[in-house]
């Protein structure tokens, strides 16, 4: 795994505790360290399988 890889699943697992703690999705992405919602979205959909409102709302 390359480290820009790995740095992005830190981001994004932080993210689901960050949704899990009640968090919106709109306020997570520049507190994780991407540059907007959108970038959140793509890398969050690609790891986790769904998006990140669809997971807030199963938590």
């Amino acid at each position: 795994m390359s480290p820009y890889a790995y740095l992005t699943r830190l981001r994004i697992m932080r993210a689901k505790e960050m949704l899990a703690a009640g968090v919106r999705p709109r306020d997570i992405a520049p507190q994780v360290g991407l540059y907007d919602q959108s970038q959140l979205n793509r890398h969050f959909r690609r790891i986790v399988g769904t998006t990140p409102g669809q997971y807030a709302r199963r938590v």
